[in-house]
């Protein structure tokens, strides 16, 4: 039972182009409206572009807070130095 089903724009009795991010109206329609939305999910790869960038922008958050830690200890190490430096 793995039949096509369409869905169509009542107002302009046209088949309706199911986005693969999806929209709020087929999320209105429910369970009618999630298989063919998934379908159309897998066929143009949108998961796994979305699980790439995903991982990317992962990457770049632990990158990013990497480099903060590594600002944090060197203002932190130079301000050790000014306060030795002042009572030496």
């Amino acid at each position: 039972m793995d039949e096509d089903i369409k869905i169509v724009d009542a107002t302009q009795s046209v088949p309706f182009e199911i986005p693969p991010e999806g929209s709020l109206g087929l999320l209105a329609l429910g369970a009618v409206a999630m298989k063919p939305w998934r379908k159309k999910r897998i066929e143009c790869g949108y998961e796994e572009k979305l699980i790439e960038r995903v991982k990317k922008e992962v990457e770049e958050a632990k990158q990013r807070q990497q480099e903060k830690k590594e600002k944090m200890e060197a203002a932190k190490l130079k301000k050790e130095q000014e306060t030795k430096g002042q009572d030496g």
